[in-house]
């Protein structure tokens, strides 16, 4: 075997060691158990930032502060050459100290959804969302919380046209009906919750017939209202935490961060069995994200108390 050869073999095979190395990685998850569940949603963007660079440590140090206990993510590469081979959903994994539910055909996606989470995940799988333009994925993990179970769904809609939305959400819809008990549905929606498309308009209200938007319903009317894409000129709100009835909302958020095109949902939530031991409603020092000064933007991105 020549120079060459054994050149070429080294190129190919040395980041799929390290690929198969980054996978036997284990390390032991310790839950803090509280009174309160920590739901954050974030469509990373394969970890590029608003100004174009790849920089998987600011998506980390963004999501850092807030602790989450569920975690669900978007456009999550796991070991493919424009980022670097790197498995992005184990290095968040490991570095966030969190359980992991990825998805597993990464060949009908381009990106990946991911679940991470404090406690343990007893299970997970993914429906495969074709549509007319694009496939995308629904992915669902049941979490053992400790005083109940909780089923979490996380989503990533096409950003191609509201009928391809529509294609996906027909079959999400049936999917998630079929799972009884507590659950939450997180993720890029890729609908604006003020459009004015009827089709969209339509995929929200069959949402919300299911669910309830922890935007809407935080106790005593205090809401963090804020657009979340572009993370740089935020005049979208798409991403979302949906929970199912049974579950209280103490707190939403849109935290401001430049780690990606879009920015983290977080919303503070209570089970049933759980108790809070206050309602703490927080400031707006460097987490509220300031929109632009156009009308239409003050209208749909202004914090209301």
């Amino acid at each position: 075997m020549n120079r060459k050869t054994i050149f070429a073999l080294a190129i190919i095979l040395i980041p799929l060691i390290a690929s198969a190395s980054w996978c036997a990685l284990t390390y032991n998850v310790a839950p803090q158990p509280g009174a309160s569940l920590k739901v954050m949603t974030y469509n990373i963007h394969e970890g590029f930032g608003a100004n174009n660079r790849l920089d998987l440590e600011a998506v980390l140090a963004t999501i850092q502060p807030w602790n989450p206990d569920i975690l669900v993510l978007q456009e999550v590469d796991m070991g493919v050459v424009m980022t670097g081979w790197v498995d992005q959903a184990r290095w968040l994994a490991q570095r966030l100290n969190m359980y992991l539910a990825p998805i597993t055909d990464t060949e009908s996606t381009w990106q990946g959804d991911v679940i991470l989470s404090k406690y343990p995940i007893i299970n997970y799988e993914e429906l495969i969302l074709p549509s007319s333009e694009e496939t995308d994925t629904l992915l669902k993990a049941t979490i053992d919380v400790g005083t109940d179970t909780v089923t979490v769904f996380g989503v990533h809609f096409t950003v191609m046209s509201p009928a391809s939305r529509l294609q996906q959400a027909t079959l999400a819809f049936p999917y998630i009906d079929a799972v009884s008990g507590l659950k939450i549905w997180a993720g890029d929606f890729n609908i604006d919750a003020y459009t004015t498309n009827a089709t969209d308009q339509g995929i929200l209200t069959n949402i919300l017939s299911r669910f309830n938007d922890t935007f809407d319903i935080v106790p005593g009317g205090s809401r963090y209202g804020n657009c979340t894409s572009t993370s740089w000129d935020p005049t979208e709100r798409i991403d979302y935490v949906f929970v199912s009835n049974g579950i209280t909302v103490d707190e939403h958020r849109v935290v401001s961060s430049l780690a990606s095109d879009h920015l983290p949902v977080m919303a503070t939530l209570q089970l049933p069995s759980a108790t809070f031991a206050s309602n703490r409603i927080f400031g707006s020092e460097g987490i509220v994200v300031n929109c632009q000064d156009e009308e239409i933007k003050r209208v749909v991105c202004s914090i209301k108390g």
